[in-house]
């Protein structure tokens, strides 16, 4: 399997084989809108619980989509914060591990809608290393409290240049894994106890090191559009 470029999600293991017809549903608007034509290799993260019969059920539902079941039971750390853990740091080292040079985020509750161009085609015609969908500001108030102190501590940077309401929404973007993996202090912050204790997510500190490291190299992913489920709305790309 080439894994060169890859959309890759996180998800959580079920008993009962109904609790996965929204990643089956992500899959299948994949399907649909990029992989009928370009054939790209789904990764699937899991915390090592998703059974071998249910990964064949998966695959069987998503229109024989080259799928890859990566178990991360090893660095998985548990619940929401583990969750945020993991996408900040952990989702680098593991597509690299994988071989993966550009991963395409698109979480289980994202629904492909629309689109225009090829995402992969995107970045690598722009010589962007990070595309997203659209910007966003963080709004859990414990974050906004400590995670900016944290930062600026561990960089040297002004808050007020790098904390601001255009972050990267992170649940559908597309990234060059060795730049990710390369900037500064984000294994730090991943495994920093604060992290858990005031349950900092990965929009707020990638995009914060990404203000840093490159402000002027976030571009946006044009002609896509989709649904976020958890959040109950549409997302358009320009």
């Amino acid at each position: 399997m080439e894994l060169n470029k890859a959309i890759v999600c996180l998800t959580r293991g079920y008993q009962v084989i109904d609790k996965y017809n929204d990643l089956i549903m992500r899959n299948l608007s994949i399907w649909k809108n990029i992989n009928q034509d370009l054939k790209y290799p789904l990764i699937i993260f899991h915390e090592g619980n998703i059974k071998l019969e249910q990964q064949e059920y998966i695959i069987e539902k998503s229109m024989g989509q080259t799928i890859k079941f990566v178990d991360i039971s090893d660095v998985w750390a548990g619940g929401y914060e583990g969750m945020c853990k993991f996408h900040i740091y952990h989702f680098w080292q593991k597509c690299q591990e994988l071989g993966i040079k550009y991963a395409m985020r698109i979480d289980e509750d994202c629904i492909i809608q629309k689109t225009i161009y090829d995402p992969f085609s995107q970045i690598e015609n722009s010589f962007l290393p990070y595309l997203t969908s659209v910007f966003w500001a963080e709004s859990h108030s414990e974050t906004n409290a400590t995670l900016p102190d944290y930062i600026a501590f561990l960089t040297g940077a002004k808050k007020e240049e790098f904390y601001n309401d255009k972050f990267p929404y992170t649940n559908v973007s597309l990234a060059d894994v060795d730049f990710m993996l390369a900037l500064p202090h984000l294994k730090t912050i991943a495994y920093s106890p604060l992290q858990r204790q005031n349950r900092w997510g990965d929009l707020p500190v990638l995009g914060a090191l990404l203000n840093i490291c490159a402000k002027d190299k976030i571009g946006t992913l044009a002609g896509l559009s989709y649904y976020h489920s958890s959040h109950n709305m549409s997302i358009n790309c320009e």
